[in-house]
């Protein structure tokens, strides 16, 4: 009998651990959706490949691009002293903890054009048209925007 009684007792110790060990109190793994997360409004200055500031007035707007099942976001530059509005689509991605990475999203974006958002700075790598060339030999040229977000 005493037999029986610590097999029945084990059987219940190793019940209940089995309750407790094979609980799912695990969180459901979540997808997040980038373009969501990194809007807002930067303000700062654009630099050709050398360095030299040409514009300190650059208004970087960055908001989710609304066509559903797409994870992209549209970005707007504007520089009254450069006389300078564009604005394109552009995929966007995690890419680290508080950093994302945007590229190309379409064929009307500008070839090497995309950045860098990570916390509250934008970096803007743009291949501008001649549209808004700031010389005859500046078209075409990869030039780099640096901006602080000033808004949500």
């Amino acid at each position: 009998m005493k037999l029986k009684s610590i097999l029945f007792l084990m059987l219940g110790v190793l019940f209940s651990l089995g309750f407790v060990s094979c609980s799912d109190d695990d969180d459901p793994e979540t997808h997040t959706d980038a373009s969501v997360l990194v809007g807002g409004t930067f303000t700062g200055s654009i630099c050709d490949s050398k360095g030299v500031e040409k514009a300190t007035d650059v208004i970087v707007t960055i908001s989710k691009y609304e066509e559903e099942n797409t994870q992209a976001i549209k970005v707007k530059l504007v520089s009254a002293s450069l006389k300078m509005e564009t604005e394109d689509i552009f995929n966007v991605a995690k890419a680290g903890n508080d950093r994302y990475t945007f590229g190309s999203g379409s064929a009307s974006a500008p070839k090497n054009t995309g950045g860098v958002i990570e916390g509250n700075k934008v970096t803007v790598y743009a291949s501008l048209n001649s549209k808004y060339k700031f010389n005859s030999a500046s078209a075409g040229k990869l030039y780099t925007i640096n901006a602080v977000k000033v808004s949500e």
